[in-house]
């Protein structure tokens, strides 16, 4: 089809009007891009803000889901409490999008629970905490177990859980035969208020 010359400059402002809309829908596009990135980023770690009170009743909860744990697995959580940790190397805000007064914790605590008849008590163990963690509703997997120090295969298996309140539970084998390690971690978290995670591991 020939254009005629009244409808040819007609013509050619339309294709630069639709280049010019298209540029712009195609630079909006590109921020938002850009924004749903660094918000993905932000809530990749951490999740939701929680309260100061909601920050530290989970720490609670993680500290009482892996005594609970220890407890059923036949010791008691004070006599063999390894210790607390808050240390995560991808619990860190690098990009600086959370705003004033918000941090971000990852409460951690282990024990090291010891069973009777060496690697035989551990896997009984094992399959104790996986009926025990199975009758809760609570997903669980496994994975080969390595030696904490050499990394090698030890012949026996983790065991892993999340309970209710989305504490990590896990038992893997611990540094001497028939010794366990047993770890609740709470998962990163952002909150409110400022939290003395210093004192709070070494407590």
């Amino acid at each position: 089809m020939t254009l005629t010359s009244s409808a040819a400059p007609a013509a050619t402002a339309f294709r630069r009007r639709f280049r010019g809309q298209g540029l712009s829908v195609a630079g909006a596009a590109v921020v938002f891009l850009l924004v749903g990135s660094v918000t993905g980023c932000a809530a990749m770690e951490g999740g939701p803000v929680r309260s100061e009170a909601q920050f530290l009743e989970h720490v609670r909860d993680t500290e009482a889901a892996g005594e609970d744990t220890v407890l059923f697995l036949g010791s008691y959580p004070d006599h063999v409490f390894v210790g607390r940790s808050t240390d995560s190397a991808s619990c860190v805000d690098d990009l600086g999008v959370d705003r004033d007064g918000i941090h971000r914790n990852q409460p951690s605590v282990s024990w090291a629970p010891d069973f009777e008849n060496g690697d035989a008590g551990y896997r009984a163990a094992v399959a104790n905490l996986r009926r025990w963690w199975s009758e809760r509703g609570w997903k669980v997997t496994t994975e080969p177990g390595t030696d904490p120090l050499t990394d090698k295969a030890t012949g026996l298996q983790e065991i892993h859980t999340t309970d209710d309140h989305g504490v990590a539970l896990s038992l893997s084998p611990g540094r001497r035969t028939g010794e366990g390690l047993v770890v609740a971690d709470g998962g990163c978290v952002r909150h409110d208020g400022y939290w003395d995670a210093y004192a709070w591991s070494s407590s």
